[in-house]
């Protein structure tokens, strides 16, 4: 799906070996980052924690739309403020909430402190994304490097879910050992902080940055995002669906396994499982992407959450577990194709900002969509909420992923 850009701002190599020595250490600093972002003890049984602190699944589902509503008004003011200022300091700061965020779930005695710590956690989001994507791509950019970006984009991805695997499968190992989810919840406090040490070990690579008058970096921000092609505009249309898909799905989860009668002491080993997933995908879509082809891989991305929906609509024992998955496989790849295609697309210069976009996007539609199917849940059941799920996805395979393969189709032709 590589669309050549003519870049308007010049890239900027350089000279100094040391320099170039340490920017490459960001690499594998980006990697830790990621795993560390997402080794939270918490995690696999975060909805069964909410609940005990008096929410029901619509609670749960307000709470995550208050923390998506904050990531949505702070998306594009962080994304380009990092652009403007550096990733590093983003990060950092980033990274600081985040500890903060954390550190106040074992405290939470009721909806209030919840909604306050997911608040804090939303800016902390805001903060990180975009940034440690146009970090790597800057990385690479900044040193010359030959290495295939979206094969360092996949891997990035897949430490991330690596990280959340294995913080799920110790989480069930020490349910085992009568560690109830106020204990989970201290040591996830605990482990929050260690991203803020990795990120003040990162160097801030050197690029070309906007100016300082930001009606015309607005502008040109816009410009280069919505007035390039159809194809890109298309590719961060797709990107927000699918994820918007997926992360609605995962809040969903542990409610479906409880209702199949799966014990909540297995719940680490099956959120270990769903994230493994995601890592190796994620991994290897680059591999995927260039043995079955673009267009293949895109078909099955969209079909995905049909089918992951159905499937949970449908299935009432263990099995529906394989259900799960595919929304993971959608993940894996989704993420890893369609936000190299857009970062292939842009340049460095506002490439935080053009990831905060989508970000935001997808931000947009879970406030819109996660209170109302958890409404549905709650009123109606799991299992027709999900189908009417299916039917949503099901328009936008017709609506948004159709359209994508004709764009690309024909730019094909045309070049």
């Amino acid at each position: 799906m590589v669309l050549t850009l003519k870049i308007k701002r010049p890239i900027k190599l350089i000279e100094s070996p040391e320099l170039k020595h340490k920017l490459e250490k960001n690499i594998q600093k980006i990697y830790y980052l990621k795993f560390f972002t997402m080794f939270n003890l918490l995690m696999p049984v975060i909805v069964p924690f909410f609940e005990s602190k008096g929410a029901g699944m619509r609670g749960v589902y307000t709470l995550q739309a208050v923390f998506a509503a904050t990531v949505f008004l702070l998306e594009i003011p962080s994304g380009y403020i990092s652009d403007i200022l550096g990733r590093k300091k983003s990060l950092l700061l980033s990274a600081a909430l985040k500890g903060v965020g954390f550190s106040l779930f074992p405290l939470a005695d009721d909806l209030t402190v919840l909604i306050i710590a997911e608040v804090i956690l939303g800016i902390a989001v805001s903060l990180n994304s975009g940034s440690d994507t146009a970090l790597i791509y800057d990385t690479l950019e900044a040193t010359g490097s030959k290495k295939a970006q979206i094969k360092i984009l996949g891997r990035s991805i897949s430490y991330f879910s690596l990280g959340e695997a294995l913080a799920s499968l110790l989480a069930s190992i020490l349910m085992m050992l009568s560690f109830n989810i106020d204990h989970l919840a201290i040591i996830s406090a605990l482990t929050s902080w260690i991203g803020f040490i990795i990120t003040a070990t990162l160097v801030e690579p050197p690029r070309q940055k906007m100016g300082t008058k930001h009606q015309e970096n607005f502008s040109y921000i816009y410009q280069g995002l919505f007035k390039q092609t159809r194809l890109l505009n298309l590719i961060i249309l797709n990107s927000i669906l699918s994820s918007t898909g997926t992360l609605i799905a995962v809040w969903l989860f542990q409610k479906y396994w409880h209702d199949i009668k799966i014990p909540m002491i297995y719940f680490g080993f099956l959120w270990a499982l769903t994230n493994l997933v995601v890592s190796f995908t994620s991994r290897h879509a680059h591999k995927i992407e260039k043995f079955w082809g673009s267009s293949n891989v895109i078909l099955i991305i969209g079909s995905l959450p049909i089918a992951g929906y159905l499937g949970i609509s449908f299935i009432d024992h263990s099995f529906g577990i394989l259900a799960c998955l595919l929304f993971k496989v959608c993940r894996g790849w989704g993420q890893v194709i369609f936000r190299d295609a857009l970062n292939k697309r842009v340049t460095g210069d506002f490439r935080a900002t053009a990831n905060s976009i989508t970000q935001m996007g997808v931000r947009i539609l879970f406030i819109l969509l996660g209170p109302l199917l958890g409404f549905l849940i709650d009123s109606k059941g799991l299992q027709n909420a999900t189908t009417v799920m299916a039917g949503l996805y099901t328009i936008v395979f017709i609506f948004a992923i159709l359209p994508l393969l004709r764009e690309r189709h024909n730019f094909i032709k045309i070049k």
